[in-house]
Order: structure tokens, then sequence, then C-alpha cells
């Protein structure tokens, strides 16, 4: 059963206590998926916040000529459609389930009584929401003026996971194809091999297992 410490997990909440957090356990459901289903579609009119136990997620964006882009990868205790917290409105993304998942869905209409009873919620919020307006603003920063590796690299970063133990480098999870990762930032997967070629060789990244771990992180920051 899901409990407070467990929620803390999840960045959105991840400044708050166990007890600013109690208010939403009721009303976080429960809900499992199988490989290839859809959850919504872009520019469907939703209504709810999803949080991601266990698996993987899609969303992906369909361009001007009918090809797909890639817009993110949720894994474990990320959460998406976030932007429809306190209000319906349209999903920006179409979300696949690209592996068996358990995730956490919260309708929005009980968010203005929660967070009515809970001011400390209120505020985490906020500051978590302007946080990620303010990463995405400078992503979009940066795609206009890197190079395609420079681009490539701030990717690596913002989908970077944290160690799961003290010392241990951030990593980002391998099962993301060059192709994948070459529709996330409009490129081919040609330049992309070229790039973690590269990076593998100069041990700013290495392969371990099922993830890519980031060796130097200072070093893809700062990639013109």
């Amino acid at each position: 059963m899901l409990n407070a410490e467990e929620l803390l997990r999840f960045s959105l909440f991840s400044t708050l206590t166990p007890k600013d957090v109690s208010l939403l356990l009721p009303h976080l459901k429960e809900r499992h998926y199988r490989r290839g289903q859809l959850l919504f579609f872009e520019g469907e009119i939703g209504s709810c916040v999803y949080f991601v136990l266990s698996g993987q997620v899609k969303l992906s964006k369909s361009t001007p000529e009918g090809t797909e882009q890639i817009f993110d990868w949720c894994g474990p205790y990320d959460c998406f459609a976030e932007v429809l917290l306190l209000e319906d409105g349209s999903y920006h993304a179409t979300a696949e389930v690209l592996q068996d998942s358990t995730l956490l869905v919260l309708h929005n209409e009980v968010m203005p009584s929660i967070l009515e009873a809970s001011p400390a919620l209120s505020v985490a919020l906020i500051r978590t929401l302007s946080r990620r307006l303010r990463l995405a603003q400078e992503f979009i920063r940066i795609l206009t003026n890197r190079s395609t590796a420079g681009i490539l690299a701030a990717l690596f970063l913002r989908l970077a996971q944290p160690a799961h133990q003290p010392g241990q480098p951030i990593f980002v999870d391998a099962s993301l194809t060059h192709r994948d990762l070459a529709s996330m930032i409009g490129t081919s997967r040609e330049c992309v091999n070229r790039s973690i070629n590269g990076w593998k060789k100069s041990g700013v990244l290495r392969l371990v297992g099922d993830r890519l771990e980031i060796i130097k992180p200072s070093e893809l920051a700062e990639w013109p």
C-alpha cells in the first residue's frame, strides 16, 4: 500500500513532509497498464495527473509532416501531465505505455480543497512547477544556441536519474535507443552514435548493464 514516505520520492513532493502529502493519499488511485496502451492523445481534454510507480511511459507529439517526435520518457517516480493539476485542459502530448506499468492517477477536482487545507503543499507545488518552467525555458534556449552534440548533452542531463547509492554517478536508462534520442532533438541516429561513442572514449559516459552512466556531468553541461 502506498505510504507518505514513498510519495516523497516524487520530485513534485520531495520538499514536503509526510504530514503534508498525507492529504493526497486517499485520492491517488493505483492503476495497472499493459505495454502498448495509450493513456491519452495529444490535444485530448483531460483532468488527471499521472505518477509512475513502475514501468515506463513515452510522451510524443506529431509533427506537421506526420512523423512522431518524442517529447519525454517517464520512469519510476516521474510524473506527467502536471499542468492539469489545478484545472482541466488539453494534454500537450500522446502518452503510450512502453512497459507494463503501475501508475497513480490523481483527479484534479480534489486539489482546491487540499491546497486550502495545506498552505505548505501549495507553496511547494508552486515552487516545483516554477522550477520546471525555468528548466524548460533553459532547454529551449539551449536548442537555439548549441551544436547538435551540445543539445544532446543537455538532453542527457535532463533525462538523468539520481544515483542508486551515494557516490555512484547519475545515469540514463539505456533502453532509450539512439533513434529515440535522435527523435527527441530532431537529428539523425548517426549523429547521436558519433557523439555517444566520442563521450565513451573520453570517459564522459560509460555503459554499465542497463544504464548509461554520466561520469563527468560538468563536461556535458558545458558542451558547446
